[in-house]
């Protein structure tokens, strides 16, 4: 491959913050090497020397249900109170927790959120988890859960998609379903659908995972997140990794992927600079145009980002 260098300017469209002196996430207590605040500050730290990270994406982090709007009032306010400078411009935009899962009636949170968060303080869309592997995929696909996600159309929020292809194959044809029944409804799939990323192409695994991203992919209402993808492979370089990338251009065209950190979720398996050297790495021979769009302009336009 090409020798890498770093984008020259940079959005981050997949970066979780938490406190947990301040928000409630339960999953932390089984994670000691994440149980502590993390914060900008240490994102920044986390970055490689000469890299400047224009604005950033938050997500939500899994919180305790019931405390999905105490982290959306922490975020928004931790958002107004950073300083920004040359190498982190501050977050442009949120992702919150929102349980499009009991359907029609998610209207009245989602009512509450936005008061809570207006537009101008930079919500953006909502996110549910469905990766879990121990629930029934089907519910992806249900009324009720299509009925939830339709809702966000009036409010001009997003919704990301986070299932995971790697554990549960099964959760795919149900996502697919789901975008297909939400045509007005804008939806950005994270961490490429999480691949089985220990596979090369010709194994079944990957020839699945294959299929389906590029069956999502040829519906107009998804856009793709390359990231999320160290976590997925015991080998971090970008031979091992290239060919997923690949499969994600042809599924999404250059106009619909952005590149996604994933801090700090990213060092279960590699330190943030690692992640940057391989997709930097990856991508070494896309036009320069190309490359800006997957590391700056389709973040800007996806996420209606004020820069």
């Amino acid at each position: 491959m090409v020798q890498a260098e770093f984008p020259h300017r940079l959005i981050d469209s997949h970066v979780h913050f938490w406190d947990p002196s301040q928000v409630y996430v339960p999953w932390l207590s089984s994670a000691p090497h994440f149980n502590e605040r993390r914060d900008a500050e240490k994102y920044v730290e986390a970055l490689p020397q000469g890299v400047e990270v224009h604005k950033a994406v938050y997500v939500e982090t899994d919180v305790e249900p019931t405390q999905g709007l105490v982290e959306a009032e922490w975020i928004a306010r931790y958002a107004q109170q950073l300083k920004m400078d040359s190498r982190f411009g501050g977050i442009g935009g949120i992702v919150a927790y929102a349980p499009v899962n009991i359907g029609e009636p998610v209207r009245h949170y989602l009512r509450v959120l936005t008061q809570l968060i207006p537009k101008d303080r930079h919500l953006r869309g909502v996110r549910y988890l469905v990766q879990d592997p121990d629930q029934n995929p089907a519910r992806i696909s249900s009324p009720t859960f299509i009925q939830g996600v339709k809702t966000l159309r009036e409010f001009g929020l997003s919704f990301d998609l986070n299932f995971n292809c790697h554990v549960a194959p099964e959760q795919f044809t149900h996502s697919i379903e789901l975008v297909r029944q939400c045509p007005e409804v804008s939806f950005i799939l994270d961490h490429m659908g999480k691949p089985p990323c220990d596979c090369q192409p010709g194994d079944e695994a990957f020839s699945f995972w294959r299929e389906n991203i590029i069956a999502i992919g040829k519906l107009p209402n998804i856009s793709c997140k390359v990231s999320g993808l160290v976590t997925e492979t015991n080998v971090v370089t970008a031979q091992q990794l290239a060919p997923f990338v690949k499969v994600a251009l042809e599924a999404f065209g250059i106009d619909r992927l952005m590149y996604g950190g994933d801090w700090p979720v990213v060092e279960n398996s590699a330190a943030l600079g690692r992640w940057l050297d391989v997709i930097s790495e990856i991508v070494a021979d896309w036009s320069d145009e190309d490359k800006d769009k997957l590391f700056y302009r389709n973040a800007q336009r996806i996420y209606r980002l004020d820069l």
